[in-house]
């Protein structure tokens, strides 16, 4: 799973892609309706995709995205 989140003057969304050993992808992305920061947008984005995956009856997850902190904390 990768999953990634933005912060800008139009608004603040997350998403997260699903990829399966057979390299089928499952994408989606969210709007969010709050005032947040960078990091906790990088964190929706990692939680929804964790979510999806237990939903989907995913196993074993690999996860990967591109903020330090949250990779750091998790």
């Amino acid at each position: 799973m990768a999953f990634d989140g933005t912060l800008n003057n139009q608004g603040v969304g997350a998403g997260f892609i699903l990829t399966s050993p057979t390299g089928d992808q499952f994408k989606h992305a969210i709007h969010l309706n709050f005032l947040t920061t960078n990091n906790i947008v990088e964190y929706e984005g990692l939680l929804i995709g964790i979510r999806a995956a237990v939903a989907l009856g995913v196993k074993r997850l690999i996860v990967r995205g591109n903020s330090e902190l949250v990779a750091n904390q998790v």
